[in-house]
């Protein structure tokens, strides 16, 4: 009896010390994660901080509409062998919440006629020629470059007057590569989503 006892006593220590040592491979990913994703949320404050500083830039009672920023040298982002090849995107759309949280009246140019259904999803978004909007209304727009410098991206912003293509405002900002986001290595593993290396 008092073998029985011990032996579980000393399996049941060791399968609570594996859910231990499991949760603190859990709970070290994301704080490395969240002060990436904090360093990287105040670097696109700066930007918008910088953008709106500018007086010509009447966000507030002009149109703007937002589009991706491009690889500098490429002026695309139609190359597949960058491991960031989502940040333009990403940038571009943090931007966008940031201006409208100010107050910015934002032009959605990717807004199609009518909202779409499929069988497990509704939609508005589009990229189809076809069935975007057509009459849009814009007064500016903010594009941007990214160059890839040693240790990091630099970030130029530029907002363009439609009418007289002069740049009213611009930003710029440079983030070190351990403060880009792994925007391909985003995972999910025991219903938990992870950046990063599994």
């Amino acid at each position: 009896m008092k073998l029985s006892s011990v032996c579980l006593l000393m399996l049941s220590t060791t399968l609570m010390g594996c859910g231990l040592l499991s949760e603190e491979v859990v709970t070290k990913q994301p704080v490395v994660t969240l002060q990436a994703d904090k360093h990287f949320d105040h670097k696109l404050y700066d930007l918008i901080e910088q953008l709106t500083q500018g007086k010509q830039f009447n966000y507030q009672q002009e149109t703007v509409a937002f589009t991706t920023l491009v690889w500098i040298d490429t002026l695309s982002l139609k190359n597949d062998q960058r491991a960031d090849s989502l940040l333009g995107h990403q940038i571009s759309s943090s931007l966008k919440t940031e201006l409208v949280q100010r107050g910015g009246k934002v032009v959605e140019h990717k807004s199609a006629q009518a909202i779409s259904m499929s069988n497990n999803a509704s939609y508005y978004l589009t990229r189809k020629l076809s069935e975007l909007s057509q009459n849009i209304e814009v007064s500016y727009v903010l594009a941007g470059t990214m160059l890839e410098i040693k240790g990091g991206v630099e970030i130029n912003i530029e907002v363009i007057d439609v009418e007289t293509h002069v740049v009213v405002s611009s930003a710029r900002t440079f983030i070190a590569n351990e403060y880009l986001p792994e925007l391909n290595s985003v995972f999910l593993k025991e219903g938990k989503i992870y950046r990063g290396q599994l």
